[in-house]
């Protein structure tokens, strides 16, 4: 499976943040997204997990089910803690 960006576009707040950004990462590959803060990293990878939709352009899975959707066929892990405050360590090692 090849998952496939095609002339991405994304405006946030009436500013152009990427426009026609094309990518392929092959299944066993990682794509890596470098740039200052405001870039549009983040927006891009909201983009890619279908949160926000792209001002241009679509996102698609080369080889995947046909009748699934992109969000059904991939991933997104964010980086924000999935630790619950209000349990104890051992409360929050049995609710995972």
């Amino acid at each position: 499976m090849k998952l496939l960006g095609d002339k991405l576009s994304s405006v946030r707040g009436g500013r152009a943040l990427f426009f026609d950004l094309s990518f392929g990462v092959v299944a066993g590959e990682a794509l890596l997204v470098l740039g200052p803060n405001g870039a549009g990293k983040t927006t891009l990878l909201r983009t890619i997990a279908g949160f926000l939709r792209p001002a241009a352009g679509r996102i698609l899975m080369e080889g995947g089910a046909p009748d699934h959707a992109l969000s059904e066929q991939c991933h997104y892990v964010g980086h924000a803690n999935a630790i619950k405050a209000s349990l104890t360590v051992a409360e929050n090692a049995r609710f995972w």
